[in-house]
């Protein structure tokens, strides 16, 4: 998962950040974010009561970006409970990514990495699972915003999130000890360490019913959920370089994989990956095209909040302060969508066809 949700957001004129991509959005602009404050007021008291670093005192106020993003995956109609157990499991993961995985230290550290994980997937999977005093607070955390879930959430819900998390640890484990991976391995490991299907779900679990397994199950479905997520994996390393770096943290990113794979400038890893992004773009658009004529509430529900998941990627990346420079103002949230700057006019290209990577190459068979 992008770990940018705990940040204040600063407000500022109407212009994008300095040097900042822009990319390609052609379906309109969702509505102002719905920002449940009262939600993300009582997520901030459990991740404190869980003695999870807090790096401001203001990460929970109104506008901020864990607000912003339960925002994006809701409406106003979507259960409190759901959104709190939401809220929870995100504050969750993200503490986990910046204060394990991206630790500078976790290469170094192999076998507690590994077994620190394994004990969080069985746990997580484990309905019933008996905590215990004085275990690893990860642990202890990760079990409860699961079961805050379980309350109020189907077993088929369930069992897709896990399924989704237990997929997104095994994969950051395995790129966080990868060297000098291949594009294609890189790549067929990004799209899972950022969320995969977990976002998918949360995004079902705030919708008027859970998809049916015959529509959540299929090939266009699913390209489409790891279309989406690799896209959104691929802005996220191109705002997360420079500080991923400065930080001494260990996993790959993309412009690395390509700076050593092409021998490309940073400058020409950029534009590749800017490019890269526009084709899924243009392949999302096209899947969406095929599954929405026929999808019943729930799968509308889903394709249409990836498309807004893409949107809140987005505007996280453009005002996080831990992407940009303390002396940028950067935008407030609610002007992102609303500010041209921000956006491509059109695609950096119109290439239809296939990414030449066989992990992902099938999803283009489904749209």
């Amino acid at each position: 998962m992008s770990s940018s949700a705990s940040e204040t957001v600063q407000s500022g004129p109407l212009t994008r950040p300095s040097g900042a991509p822009r990319f390609y959005y052609p379906l309109p602009m969702p509505e102002i974010s719905h920002i449940p404050t009262d939600v993300a007021t009582r997520v901030a008291a459990w991740k404190e009561s869980y003695g999870f670093r807090e790096e401001s005192p203001a990460s929970h106020i109104p506008g901020t970006i864990l607000t912003w993003s339960l925002g994006r995956f809701s409406t106003k109609e979507t259960n409190k409970a759901v959104l709190y157990g939401i809220g929870c499991l995100m504050e969750w993961a993200l503490a986990l990514d910046d204060d394990v995985l991206d630790h500078a230290e976790a290469r170094s550290r192999p076998s507690e990495l590994i077994r620190l994980v394994c004990e969080m997937m069985r746990v997580l999977e484990s309905p019933g699972y008996h905590a215990q005093g004085g275990q690893n607070f990860f642990i202890a955390a990760g079990h409860d915003a699961m079961e805050q879930l379980r309350a109020e959430c189907t077993p088929t819900q369930m069992d897709r999130l896990s399924a989704g998390l237990r997929r997104l640890l095994t994969s950051a484990v395995h790129k966080l000890h990868t060297e000098e991976p291949s594009e294609d391995e890189y790549l067929s490991l990004r799209f899972q360490d950022f969320g995969s299907s977990v976002y998918a779900v949360l995004i079902d679990m705030c919708g008027p019913a859970p998809t049916p397994d015959e529509e959540w199950n299929s090939p266009a479905v699913q390209a489409a959920v790891e279309c989406v997520t690799l896209l959104c994996a691929l802005e996220n390393d191109i705002f997360s370089f420079h500080k991923e770096k400065s930080e001494g943290q260990p996993a790959p990113n993309f412009l690395d994989v390509l700076q050593t794979n092409r021998g490309l400038s940073f400058d020409e890893a950029v534009a590749t990956t800017v490019e890269m992004r526009d084709r899924l773009m243009l392949l999302f658009l096209r899947l969406r095209e095929r599954l929405m004529p026929s999808a019943g509430a729930p799968l509308r529900n889903l394709v249409e909040h990836l498309g807004h998941l893409v949107i809140a990627n987005t505007e996280v990346t453009l005002c996080a302060p831990r992407y940009n420079p303390p002396s940028t103002r950067t935008l407030a949230l609610e002007d992102v969508i609303k500010t041209p700057a921000c956006w491509a006019p059109s695609p950096s290209t119109t290439d239809p066809s296939p990414l030449p990577y066989p992990s992902i190459s099938w999803w283009w068979d489904h749209c």
